[in-house]
């Protein structure tokens, strides 16, 4: 389960970004700064999914390194 969780990081990152501002405003008669913590949870889980992405090496990078080497 856990790797499968890991293969889609990402997806479920950018999903939780884009509901997090829209929970926060329906949240605002709970608590009046939800919005703007939405906002940021919301920016925070599109900016780890770059860093993710940035930092995962492409799968046609690795196919041509392990056929270099060998």
């Amino acid at each position: 389960m856990l790797r499968r969780i890991k293969r889609h990081v990402v997806p479920i990152l950018c999903i939780i970004a884009l509901l997090a501002p829209i929970i926060g405003m329906l949240l605002i008669d709970f608590y009046y700064y939800s919005t703007v913590f939405g906002w940021t949870i919301g920016f925070c889980c599109l900016v780890a999914s770059y860093i993710i992405v940035s930092k995962r090496p492409d799968e046609d990078d690795a196919v041509t390194s392990t056929t270099e080497s060998h």
